[in-house]
């Protein structure tokens, strides 16, 4: 244990820091000289609360040098409270440690000053005292500010959950909100880092959650999980933007519609059926709107008269050339010496293809009537090939929530 009639030049170590206030006063001058963000701080709280947690501090440290004894976390109440308020402030956290850091370097500058040759054996043992004591104060202080930040950051989040809410239901809110808003659901890929059962793919799916709110929070209320989720945000929200941004974090498809706030439950619904349909037909990702989905959005639900569309094109599945074929061709606007060229064949090969299928299907893609029949089978088939896990609803075969919402 140190002994506890530890001196310098004579004079007991801790009787130097008696003054507690005036040393505090003269820190805090220091604070608001080198630290920027307390020099902004109003002066009634510099002589006030940031003077009081000081001399506090002070008097810890004088107590600890008289006795030997490193308080304990306990002890250490006072610290405790200065960082909570601190973090209510929103004072940073690298400020409040900068604070601390520099006045005990400060306070033992001068306590030392006059240090003699033969004052080391005290000197080390009073020093290294002080260092203990930074370890405890620092991991209170940065304790206490994070749980008081996470209280706080967990009341405005659930805030503006309950706005989302409120919006999407239609229902009133306590905030003041503007006549129009976008909605945007999104669809989340599974990273690889997560694909793995374990504390590892948790921990993953945790950080990639934070990140995507990082984007999000500051746009617009949201809710988010590591499979997708929904925000709402004014209606000049750059939602293209956003989405490149998020891009940088995950694979994400996005759909979205601007709609006044009295229609965004419709909307909200709206878009999470288009979503819907991008992941059933297996789209890449990016941002998606009605207009981009129109047919397969129309034929997604699968009825009788979709199936139906669909099974015009089944003649074609015992030969895996002829839909492929017909596919690129309408791609192509019809043109055949396009289409062969694509296909790697010669034109001749693309118009004996075409011919298997009128004769097969009954359908002519030279016929504008026949177009359209086969435009709305290719796109049935699309839907019914994308839709593998169906549950009834209602009498309505539908998919899952892609968003989880």
């Amino acid at each position: 244990m140190t002994r506890h009639n530890l001196t310098i030049n004579g004079q007991p170590i801790h009787a130097r820091l008696t003054p507690h206030r005036v040393i505090a006063r003269d820190l805090v001058t220091r604070f608001t000289a080198e630290i920027p963000l307390y020099a902004a701080l109003p002066r009634e709280e510099l002589d006030g609360d940031i003077t009081r947690i000081t001399a506090a501090n002070l008097r810890i440290v004088a107590r600890m040098l008289r006795t030997g004894e490193v308080p304990g976390v306990d002890e250490l109440g006072e610290l405790a409270e200065s960082a909570a308020v601190r973090a209510a402030e929103g004072v940073p956290l690298g400020a409040v440690l900068a604070a601390y850091s520099m006045g005990l370097r400060v306070m033992w500058h001068a306590v030392l000053a006059d240090a003699r040759p033969d004052d080391l054996a005290d000197a080390l043992a009073a020093t290294d005292l002080v260092l203990r004591y930074q370890e405890v104060a620092v991991s209170v202080v940065a304790t206490a500010y994070a749980e008081e930040r996470q209280t706080i950051v967990g009341h405005e989040r659930e805030a503006r959950r309950e706005l989302l809410s409120a919006l999407l239901e239609g229902r009133p809110t306590a905030a003041r909100v503007g006549p129009s808003h976008v909605v945007v659901v999104f669809a989340f890929a599974t990273h690889p880092d997560e694909a793995t059962p374990g504390t590892g793919a948790q921990i993953a799916a945790r950080r990639r959650v934070r990140r995507v709110q990082a984007e999000l929070d500051p746009v617009g209320p949201n809710s988010v999980d590591a499979r997708g989720g929904v925000a709402v945000l004014p209606p000049e929200a750059d939602v293209a933007g956003l989405v490149r941004r998020l891009q940088a974090v995950v694979d994400v498809r996005a759909a979205w519609e601007r709609a006044a706030t009295a229609e965004l439950p419709a909307a909200h619904q709206r878009a999470r059926e288009v979503l819907d349909v991008v992941l059933r037909l297996g789209r890449p990702p990016g941002l998606y709107r009605l207009a981009d989905v129109l047919l397969e959005y129309q034929l997604g639900r699968l009825t009788p008269a979709t199936a139906g569309l669909a099974a015009l094109l089944d003649p074609l599945d015992d030969n895996p050339d002829l839909l492929p074929t017909l596919e690129l061709y309408l791609a192509e606007g019809l043109n055949r010496r396009r289409t062969a060229a694509l296909l790697h064949v010669h034109p001749n090969t693309v118009d004996y293809r075409l011919r298997r299928i009128v004769a097969l299907t009954g359908l002519d893609p030279g016929n504008p009537g026949d177009l359209q029949h086969i435009g709305a089978a290719l796109a049935a088939r699309r839907v019914r090939a994308g839709a593998p896990e169906e549950r009834e609803t209602g009498g309505t075969r539908v998919k899952a929530d892609p968003a989880g919402r």
